[in-house]
Formats: structure tokens, C-alpha cells, sequence
């Protein structure tokens, strides 16, 4: 190619220039869908980042909605239940006792579900030393510590409602009320010692 025709091809070329366009309507009203979606989802799926919130549920109320319903425990039984863990550490979780410390089993005790309270309130407040027989084996090597001390008229009936009613136990008995601890605790105040097998026999039942 000649230098003079690169010189008219040059001369009819124009110098680029910067110029305006609107947006097309369609990518407005793509944008606009878009973040339309994006904000009813996280209104109506994210639970405004609620922890208690999971998917597929879309708000706590939702949540609860479909959770099974509470027990209809009696608040004595529900604190007596958290009590029971200074109990478990001899008598086990489930109630059945251990034989290498001699804790008996509270589970199915003929001692736990009597027609009344009167012997393991004395058990409770005092403590026990053994042999004891329950559900007719022998148990003799271990010592209860009372809690007459560390325990309140109201927790000692606590920790023994959710004995005799333990539901994991399938127990039915009665529920044990702080007055009638309280009357024990003032007729045994002079209690120095564990009770022993022989002498709650002789302690009626009721």
C-alpha cells in the first residue's frame, strides 16, 4: 500500500468519541425481580438469623409450632429432677443403684414407692447405714450421708416427688410435700445418727 493511500484512509477516519445509552428496561426489571426475590426469602426464610431458626421453618413461632409438646410435669418434679443429680452419683441415673458401693436401687424400691413417706424422709434427712433389704436382695456395704443440713423442707420433698413419680421409672406414687417433711425433720431434730433397717420398720408407713 502507498504512503498517499494511507493518507486518504487516514484522513477518513474519525477520532473515536465517548458517548451515552440507556439502560435497556428488561435488565431494570431483571435487576428488579432479582432483588425483589432475594429480600422476600430473606424475610420470609432466614429467621432474621434467629439461632433457634432452621430450614425449612422460616420464624421461632413456626419452630415451635411443630416441636412435640412439653410434659405436663408439676414444677416440684422438674426441680426435684435437677436435685437427683447429687443422688445419682451412688444411686445411678436410672434409679438401679450399684453394688460396688452399696447404694441399693431407688427404681422399683418397696422403700421409695410405700403407701406413704414417712421412712425415706427419715432416709433423706439422716441417712442410712445398712444391711437394708430391697426387692429382696441384701445390701450392707454402704452408708448414706443425710442432707438435713444442706437440703430445705421444700428440696428434700422435691428430690423425693421425682423419685416416687419418675416417669423414666414408670413410678405412680404419691407426691411428698415440704409440710410433711418438716414434720419429720421437728420430730427426729435430736437425730444424731443414720437410721438403720430395724428402726425404720418400726416407723409407720404413713
Amino acid at each position: 500500500m502507498s504512503d498517499d493511500t494511507k493518507k486518504v484512509q487516514g484522513a477518513n477516519e474519525t477520532e473515536p468519541t465517548a458517548t451515552s445509552a440507556t439502560t435497556p428496561m428488561w435488565l431494570v426489571g431483571l435487576l428488579f425481580v432479582l432483588f425483589f426475590g432475594a429480600a422476600w426469602t430473606f424475610d420470609h426464610r432466614s429467621g432474621w438469623f434467629n439461632k433457634k431458626v432452621y430450614p425449612p421453618y422460616s420464624s421461632e413461632d413456626v419452630v415451635k409450632h411443630y416441636q412435640p409438646p412439653a410434659e405436663d410435669l408439676p414444677p416440684e418434679y422438674i426441680r426435684g429432677k435437677k436435685l437427683y443429680e447429687v443422688c445419682a452419683a451412688c444411686h445411678q441415673p436410672n434409679g438401679l443403684g450399684s453394688a460396688s458401693v452399696g447404694a441399693p436401687p431407688l427404681a422399683d424400691s418397696e422403700w421409695v414407692l410405700a403407701p406413704g413417706p414417712n421412712r425415706i424422709i427419715r432416709i433423706a434427712l439422716d441417712g442410712l447405714s445398712g444391711p437394708l433389704k430391697v426387692k429382696g436382695q441384701q445390701y450392707g456395704s454402704g452408708v448414706m450421708t443425710g442432707f438435713r443440713p444442706a437440703f430445705s423442707d421444700q428440696q428434700v420433698a422435691d428430690v423425693l416427688t421425682y423419685i416416687r413419680m419418675s416417669r423414666e421409672w414408670k413410678h405412680n406414687a404419691s407426691k411428698v410435700k415440704p409440710e410433711q417433711v418438716k414434720a419429720v425433720r421437728d420430730a427426729t431434730a435430736d437425730r444424731s445418727s443414720n437410721w438403720t433397717e430395724a428402726e425404720l420398720l418400726k416407723v409407720p408407713e404413713n
